[in-house]
């Protein structure tokens, strides 16, 4: 009998805690959630063919640093600009947010190696977002991306890979709203990259294949194709918040 008693008092000691960490309420998670993507008009969701029949394979980007700024942070970087140049000069830390580090990102997957994490969030609003690549993916490149296309008028399909060992800054602005970010809630923010705006206005056929028949487009080989492409990198980016998971930025 005195067994039971035990045994029974335990299993009411066991199904207590139980039930009281089931309704402790979990911390809710914080800050700045970040992903990057490539998106086509014909695909929101892993950006595999454009437009134009471009069909992409792989798409990767070395990214260094992702900063949010607010108008203020910006100002004070624009004025130590024209005092001496040095556009460190004047930062204050309480005004942007970072994701600092050697993340390769591959803008199919929506996945960063090593993953981005959660950023701290100062409640404000940030007027831009300034990205840094730099040659931290295999043989010292800051961007790679492998497609296909089938040239006018039919046949095979040529195999296409671009890439360029520049280190590449670029920025995504707001400036009607900002980007308003707000403590003690989670922000999913998402970053996207239009392939069909980073190869608008450009005429493959006018590039040289290799002996192997691909055609690579680098800053050596085809390196006038190479820098039209880079030229569109700021107005082929666009970001905003994606609470809703959806892979898409959410409406205002």
């Amino acid at each position: 009998m005195y067994t039971m008693k035990m045994r029974v008092l335990l299993m009411l000691i066991v199904g207590s805690l139980w039930v009281g960490g089931c309704n402790n309420d979990e911390p809710t998670a914080e800050g700045i959630k970040l992903q990057m993507k490539a998106v086509t008009s014909l695909s929101t969701i892993n950006g595999r063919t454009s437009a134009t029949g471009l069909e992409f394979s792989q798409i990767l980007l070395g990214v260094r640093e992702l900063e949010f700024e607010t108008l203020e942070e910006d100002d004070m970087e624009d004025a130590a600009d024209d005092l001496d140049g040095d556009s460190d000069d004047g930062e204050d830390d309480t005004e942007e947010i970072e994701f600092e580090g050697s993340y390769v990102v591959d803008l199919i997957n929506g996945t960063s190696t090593p993953d981005f994490g959660l950023a701290s969030v100062q409640p404000g609003i940030y007027e831009e977002i300034e990205i840094e690549m730099g040659p931290i993916l295999e043989n010292n490149n800051s961007i790679f991306i492998a497609f296909s296309y089938i040239p006018d008028g039919g046949g095979s399909a040529v195999q296409v890979e671009f890439s360029s060992q520049e280190e590449i800054e670029f920025e995504i602005e707001d400036e009607t709203t900002g980007f308003q970010l707000d403590a003690n809630a989670l922000t999913n923010m998402l970053v996207l990259l239009d392939l069909d705006a980073l190869f608008s206005g450009i005429d493959l056929s006018t590039a040289v294949a290799d002996e192997d028949g691909v055609v690579r487009i680098n800053d050596s080989s085809n390196s006038g194709i190479t820098q039209q492409i880079l030229s569109n990198f700021e107005d082929a980016c666009d970001a905003g918040e994606d609470d809703d998971n959806d892979d898409d930025i959410d409406e205002d």
